[in-house]
């Protein structure tokens, strides 16, 4: 199978980062949504190497993130089975490192010209090239910038060989991300574009990043769904924010046509006769490219609405716990189907294995703040839709 790196490429850096354990920021930015890490620390001792090494290994597993160390197959071996190394010009060939490493890890190979390039992409131990410097870089300071153009030369290279992945590196900031791919990358190496800013906007910088690369393609629609008061509507917003993509609210689409509100709906016509009412709402939302919809907390139950949401994207269960519903909607008065605490813990009970049948799952603690929320929503989606390495 061919190798799919993600878009974006993090590498450590303890200078440019300002943050010192190499472990703690590698779990910032899988936190965000990285899933390609690479252990740069050209200046570390090699017993701490090793130990950060060895902390992040579980840390990339349990998201399923690829992980690379910089130059050292000997750190890289004893690291852990199917830990990757990164290998420039000076470095073991990758035919070498391959006997050390095994089959199972990835190797990549550092190229800085197109007759280099061609030489990795057609040498069977290595799993992906990399080329730079593209931009004029604070880390890259030994060799000229080559460009876009030479970026595209290398993509070229490859010719009618099998394609591997080529990663962009140096100088690369958020700004440059769409070009870099325009070039001819399929994953782009970062450092200063990440920790720009100081230790504080690293989150940020990673977000923008990688919603970066989830605009250039977005998934078609996204259904939120799960129980009344789950934050399907705030996030909703968010996430759709975010992936550039139009944002809808079934209920609040059903009150703005019928000029009643869901409790009216509910009191007027009966239950039934609104379900119909929100499966028509639903189906129209077909007519949408792209977008993220934010679902009725009933609406998820029904089989038919279940099976046309299956057919027009993607279902995202918002899974919360019952205690942080119950605080959410203390004092409200406008849920229809909420009459007292008995009832909604049994309808939350009779609803759960319905919501339980999503592809996709987030379970939040309810106390995030809205951006920790929504990376966790478009995390998830990413998983989903990622094909393994």
């Amino acid at each position: 199978m061919t190798l799919r790196l993600p878009p974006l490429y993090a590498l450590t850096d303890r200078a440019a980062s300002g943050v010192a354990d190499p472990i703690a920021l590698v779990r910032r930015l899988l936190a965000v949504g990285v899933r390609a890490v690479q252990l740069r620390e050209k200046a570390m001792p090699d017993r701490e190497l090793l130990a950060s090494a060895e902390g992040i290994v579980p840390l990339a597993r349990e998201a399923g993130a690829a992980f690379f160390v910089n130059d050292r197959v000997d750190v890289a071996r004893i690291a852990g089975a199917g830990v990757g190394v990164h290998l420039g010009e000076e470095d073991l060939p990758a035919a070498v490192a391959r006997r050390v490493l095994g089959p199972e890890a990835l190797i990549g190979v550092s190229t800085h010209d197109a007759e280099a390039a061609r030489r990795a992409f057609a040498d069977p131990a290595a799993d992906y090239v990399a080329f730079g410097p593209v931009f004029e870089s604070a880390t890259k300071t030994v060799r000229s910038a080559r460009g876009l153009e030479g970026l595209s030369r290398a993509r070229a290279a490859a010719g009618a060989i099998p394609s591997k992945p080529l990663v962009a590196i140096g100088g690369v900031t958020v700004d440059r991300l769409d070009a870099v791919w325009d070039a001819g990358a399929d994953s782009a190496a970062m450092i200063g574009g990440l920790y720009g800013g100081g230790p504080g906007r690293i989150e940020e910088n990673a977000r923008a990043a990688l919603d970066r690369a989830r605009r250039r393609r977005p998934p078609r629609r996204i259904y939120l769904v799960g129980f009344m008061a789950a934050g399907k509507t705030t996030l909703g917003r968010r996430v759709a924010e975010r992936l550039g993509l139009a944002f809808v609210d079934l209920d609040e689409e059903i009150e703005k046509k019928s000029g009643k509100t869901i409790r009216a709906l509910f009191e007027e016509s009966g239950e039934a006769a609104f379900r119909q009412r929100e499966a028509a709402f639903l189906a129209a939302t077909e007519a949408l490219p792209g977008a993220v919809v934010a679902t009725g907390g009933g609406c998820f139950a029904q089989d038919g609405n279940r099976r046309s949401i299956a057919r027009l994207g993607t279902a995202v269960h918002l899974d919360v716990t019952f205690d942080t519903v119950r605080a959410r909607l203390r004092g409200k008065t406008d849920r229809p189907l909420f009459v007292s605490e008995e009832q909604l813990a049994a309808l939350f009970a009779q609803r759960a294995p319905f919501y339980r049948m999503a592809p996709v799952a987030v379970s939040l603690g309810g106390a995030e703040a809205v951006e920790e929320a929504s990376d966790r929503v478009l995390v998830a989606l990413d998983d989903f839709d990622r094909i393994p390495v």
